[in-house]
């Protein structure tokens, strides 16, 4: 047995079982039935139309279940949810009949086979929607192993999905053991691996996954610029909100803040007067920030942040609680992912020298521009999303995904029901 550790209270809270292997091949097994059975577009439109229902029905244990598990604030974990129907909305939207082709030739566009999707814990329910609704949506099975560390979020989304959604189209696995995951990526029954976390874990999945196509949203080293002609009221709220949501375990969100000279010290203020007006503690007793996810978290970030400076109130206290902190030299964080309410904030010369920076980024997931910024200075840059004079880049009809050893592929939108689908080209002769 598994226990289930609480983020706010370090308690345990439940246990899960790990799947056998038994299991586990019968799960395989039905796979190329499973392709039979998604065939038929009023199929999959009536597996989204009902996954969407249960959803709706299964809101309040669903809310219940990120906070207590994962620490994240009420608000926050109702935002998740909407955020996950928002992928069942628009994969129900998209399912289309097969084209008809016309005369000697035909181009068919079909699923790429089944799915292996392995979810993150920092959105134990959308990391798990965004993924099988899209692949659903154009007839591919999928397996989802989720996190552990979400483990509870993601049964609870299992248990209400049970009755609306056929097992062999949509399934959860999970285990702790190393080689049971291996095993599972090197799969020659799965046609996709859709994994969400870090870049060295990505790195390593990709090397076993064989001839897969690979969807991979890894880490993001994430810079926030703050460039002339910014609003530095708004740009310091949107830094503090975007870096606290979630304890700032999300790959989007910022790494580091490079502020023009200019306009440092004003910023500066700014920035640091709204960080120190976080609460933080247990996400359910009413505060802004709520834990990070383990005691591991907790040490990691510890160590990462010798040297730095902690703002925020604790007013909930909670074991696995951390105060942000911003650290003035940004080289612990240049090729490390804080993920957690870590930040450095660092002067530099001019915008030239912005832009020069943010152009060598190699983990390049998402960049933010506040001020004034010209269409010739973005096409220098390649990240997977800019988000320019704002923080809110994701949507579910908007790709998102990295360039360099932020991932490949994209997920969300047109984009990210590509990623399941493949083509057949037919010629017919006389």
């Amino acid at each position: 047995m598994v226990d289930i550790i609480s983020a706010n209270t370090a308690a345990v809270i439940g246990q899960w079982t790990p799947d056998n292997v038994d299991r586990i091949d019968s799960l395989l097994n039905g796979l190329p039935g499973a392709m039979t059975t998604l065939s038929l577009p009023e199929t999959r439109r009536a597996i989204l139309s009902a996954a969407m229902v249960a959803l709706d029905n299964a809101r309040d244990p669903l809310t219940a279940a990120i906070v207590a598990e994962v620490g994240k604030t009420p608000a926050e974990a109702i935002d998740e949810v909407d955020y996950a129907q928002s992928f069942l909305r628009h994969a129900l939207s998209q399912v289309l009949d097969a084209p008809q082709g016309m005369g000697e030739r035909r181009l068919r566009v079909v699923p790429a086979g089944p799915v292996l999707a392995i979810t993150p814990y920092n959105d134990p329910l959308a990391g798990i929607v965004r993924k099988f609704a899209p692949a659903i949506a154009v007839g591919c099975p999928v397996v989802v192993k989720p996190s552990a560390l979400g483990h509870l979020t993601a049964q609870t989304l299992f248990d209400s999905l049970a009755e609306a959604v056929p097992t062999c189209a949509l399934a959860m696995v999970n285990h702790t053991d190393r080689s049971v995951l291996e095993k599972l990526v090197s799969d020659p029954r799965f046609r996709v691996l859709s994994f969400t976390g870090s870049t060295p874990t990505g790195l390593a999945l990709a090397a076993r996954a064989g001839l897969k196509r690979l969807v991979l949203e890894l880490g993001g080293n994430n810079p926030f610029f703050v460039l002339e002609g910014a609003d530095l009221d708004r740009a310091a709220a949107d830094a503090v909100a975007r870096k606290t949501r979630a304890a700032g375990q999300a790959c989007s969100a910022q790494n580091r803040i490079y502020v023009v000279a200019s306009l440092f010290n004003a910023f500066r203020t700014r920035f640091l007067d709204q960080l120190s007006a976080v609460t933080f503690g247990a996400s359910d007793s009413g505060v802004v920030m709520g834990p990070v996810r383990s005691e591991r978290d907790l040490e990691r970030l510890r160590s990462l942040t010798l040297g730095g400076q902690a703002f925020g109130a604790c007013a909930a206290p909670a074991p696995f609680a951390f105060r942000p902190v911003v650290l003035d030299d940004d080289t612990p964080l240049r090729h490390a992912e804080a993920f957690g309410p870590v930040v450095s904030l660092i002067p530099i010369k001019d915008r030239a020298a912005a832009f020069a920076l943010a152009a060598q980024e190699e983990q390049a997931l998402v960049c933010y521009l506040y001020g004034e910024v010209s269409r010739a200075e973005l096409a220098q840059l390649r990240f997977g999303s800019l988000g320019i004079n704002t923080t809110k880049i994701q949507g579910a009809e908007v790709p998102t995904g990295g360039f360099g050893t932020a991932g490949i592929g994209r997920e969300g939108g047109d984009w990210g029901l590509q990623e399941f689908q493949t083509t057949i080209n037919e010629r017919w002769g006389a």
